[in-house]
C-alpha cells in the first residue's frame, strides 16, 4: 500500500475465495493465512461477520526509490494473503515435507523410468566423453530444444491453432521439441541420470521481486527449479530451462538464495552460491587518438562475460538488428560523462550462451581536451558516468543491495598527437573498499596515454548505518575519475 505520493487515508477490502456448493463434494479446503508487513499501529486487517477482511489506513508516507534498494515489493507496507490447504499454520516443517513430497512425486512421474532414456542419450553423447563433456553435451542439447516459456504471447486463437498441448514425459517432450522453464530442466535431469550421474531437483525463490522465508509457508515463492549433478565430487547447479545461461552459472536471481533440495523423504534446504566477481566483467579495451582540435576517437571492443553477457541476452530476445544495436550504443553513451558519436561496427553473437557478448564500436568523443592557457587538459575518466551519480543523496532510507559481484576492467590507450608530451599525470590510485575495490594507473608510453581502471563490486545486502561510508566510496572513485592529465601541445613545446 506504499506509493510514491503520501496517502492520506485508504481503505481496503478482501472476500476471501470460496469454493461454490456445485464445484466441490467437499468442504472447502481453502484456508487464508494473511502476514503484514510495515503497517501504521492499529492499521491491522479484521474480519467482519459477512467474511469480508477489511482494512483502514492513514497518514502512510511516500516510498522512496533509490540507488541499489533491494525489490521495492518487500519493502513496502503491505498484507500478503496465502491461500493453504494447510491443517496447521504453525508446522512449517511439516508444510515444507509435504509440498517436497508432492513435487518429487510429480517430477519422478514426468522422468519415468531411466531405461526409457537410454535411446535418447545416445543422440547425444559419446561413450568415451569424459564426465563433465558428457554434462554439457546433455545441456546444450536440452538448451537448444524450443522454450515456450520465453516465447512471445500468443493469442487465444494463436494457440487453438498450434494445438500444442504440455508434454506429460519427458518422452512426449523430446518427441515434441518443445518444453517450457520447468520441463526442460527435468529433460536435462533425466538423461544426466541416465548418463550415470546423481541428480536431483531443487527448488529455489527468485530473489527479484521478494525474498523468502520458509516460515511464512509460500510454496509458491519457491517458483525455479534448477538440477543439482554430482560431478567429481561437488555439487554443480544448472539452469537448462532458462535460455542464455553458461553452463555451471545461474540467473543472479537463483544465486544466494533458499531452496529445497528434493527427495523422497521430504526435501532439504539448501542455499545457492553467489558467483565471484571474475564470473562476470565488463571489459573495455579502446585504442583512440587525440586530434589537435582536443576530439577524441579510435575503436572500443567491449566484451561481457557471465552475468553481464546474459542479461543483455535475455533482456533483448525478442529484440530485431536495429533494435539491439541502439541498445548497445545507448548503454554505452550511458557510460561517457559528455556527448559523443558512437556506431556499432560488428554483429554480436545473440544466441550462444556460452560465448562472451563482443561489441565493437566506432568511437568519437568531441572537445575531450580542454585548454587551459598555453597547455591542455583531459580526463581520465573516459568510461566513468555510471560510478560518478551513485550515492548522490547524502540521506538513506532503505539498505543498500547489490544484486550480484561483476567486475569492470578499462584499458584504454591513447595515441597523442605529433609532438605533444605530458606535463603531469595523476597519481596511482588502489582503494580497498573489501566488498568494493577501484584502482587506477595512469602511464606516458613513448606518446601514448595508457590508462588502466577497475571497479569490483560484491553481492549483498548492508543496512543504511552503512550507507555514508559506502557514499564516501564512491565519492573517492568520483574524484579519482575526474582527475586530469595535463598535455604540452606541440606548439608550446617547441618554443
Amino acid at each position: 500500500m506504499s506509493d510514491n505520493l503520501f496517502t492520506k487515508k485508504a481503505q481496503f477490502s478482501l472476500k476471501p475465495y470460496q469454493l461454490k456448493a456445485y464445484e466441490s463434494y467437499f468442504p472447502n479446503p481453502f484456508r487464508v493465512r494473511r502476514m503484514s508487513h510495515g503497517l501504521p499501529p492499529g492499521a491491522e486487517p479484521k474480519e467482519g461477520a459477512d467474511g469480508l477482511i477489511r482494512m483502514e489506513v492513514s497518514n502512510i508516507a511516500a516510498f522512496p526509490i533509490e540507488d541499489y534498494m533491494p525489490p521495492a515489493n518487500e519493502l513496502r507496507a503491505r498484507v500478503d494473503f496465502v491461500y493453504t490447504d494447510s491443517d496447521d499454520p504453525h508446522e512449517p516443517d511439516k508444510f515444507w515435507r509435504q509440498l517436497a513430497k508432492k513435487r518429487n512425486d510429480d517430477l519422478e512421474s514426468f522422468v519415468g523410468k531411466r531405461k526409457a532414456m537410454e535411446s535418447m542419450l545416445a543422440q547425444v553423447i559419446s561413450s568415451g566423453d569424459a564426465p563433465e563433456t558428457k554434462l554439457r553435451k546433455i545441456y546444450d542439447r536440452v538448451q537448444a530444444i524450443r522454450n515456450k516459456s520465453f516465447e512471445l504471447e500468443r493469442t487465444e486463437q494463436e494457440e487453438k491453432r498450434a494445438k500444442e498441448k504440455p508434454p506429460e514425459t519427458v518422452e512426449e517432450l523430446w518427441k515434441r521439441g518443445y518444453g517450457d522453464s520447468v520441463t526442460l530442466p527435468r529433460l536435462f535431469l533425466a538423461l544426466a541420470r541416465a548418463a550415470g550421474f546423481e541428480a536431483h531437483e531443487c527448488w529455489v525463490s527468485d530473489r527479484s521481486m521478494y525474498f523468502f522465508f520458509p516460515e511464512t509457508m509460500e510454496g509458491r515463492k519457491l517458483n525455479a527449479n534448477v538440477v543439482v549433478v554430482k560431478l567429481e565430487g561437488k555439487d554443480l547447479y544448472l539452469d537448462p530451462g532458462l535460455p542464455f545461461a553458461p553452463f555451471g552459472l545461474l540467473p543472479w536471481a537463483e544465486t544466494g538464495t533458499r531452496g529445497l533440495l528434493l527427495d523422497k523423504d521430504g526435501g532439504t534446504w539448501i542455499r545457492t552460491a553467489i558467483p565471484a566477481r571474475s564470473e562476470s566483467r565488463i571489459d573495455r579495451r579502446a585504442r583512440l587518438r587525440l586530434t589537435d582540435t582536443g576530439d577524441l576517437e579510435g575503436k572500443l571492443i567491449v566484451n561481457y562475460t557471465g552475468l553481464e553477457a546474459m542479461n543483455r541476452r535475455m533482456e533483448n530476445r525478442h529484440g530485431d538488428v536495429v533494435e539491439r544495436k541502439k541498445f548497445l550504443e545507448d548503454e554505452l553513451r550511458a557510460q561517457i560523462p559528455t556527448g559523443a558519436e558512437i556506431d556499432l561496427t560488428n554483429k554480436p553473437d545473440w544466441t550462444n550462451s556460452e560465448t562472451p557478448l563482443v561489441a565493437e564500436f566506432s568511437l568519437k568523443i568531441p572537445g575531450w581536451a580542454a585548454a587551459a592557457g598555453h597547455r591542455s587538459v583531459v580526463s581520465v575518466g573516459v568510461l566513468s558516468a555510471e560510478e560518478k551519480h551513485v550515492f548522490e543523496s547524502g540521506e538513506r532510507v532503505h539498505p543498500i543491495y547489490f544484486d550480484y559481484s561483476f567486475e569492470k576492467l578499462d584499458d584504454i590507450e591513447i595515441e597523442l598527437p605529433s609532438g605533444w608530451h605530458t606535463g603531469s599525470l595523476p597519481s596511482p590510485r588502489a582503494q580497498d573498499g573489501h566488498i568494493i575495490n577501484y584502482s587506477l594507473q595512469v602511464d606516458d608510453v613513448s606518446g601514448t596515454l595508457h590508462l588502466m581502471r577497475k571497479v569490483g563490486l560484491d553481492a549483498g545486502m548492508y543496512d543504511a548505518k552503512y550507507y555514508n561510508g559506502l557514499r564516501n566510496f564512491f565519492q573517492t572513485i568520483k574524484a579519482g575519475d575526474e582527475q586530469q592529465i595535463v598535455l604540452q601541445p606541440a606548439a608550446v613545446g617547441g618554443k
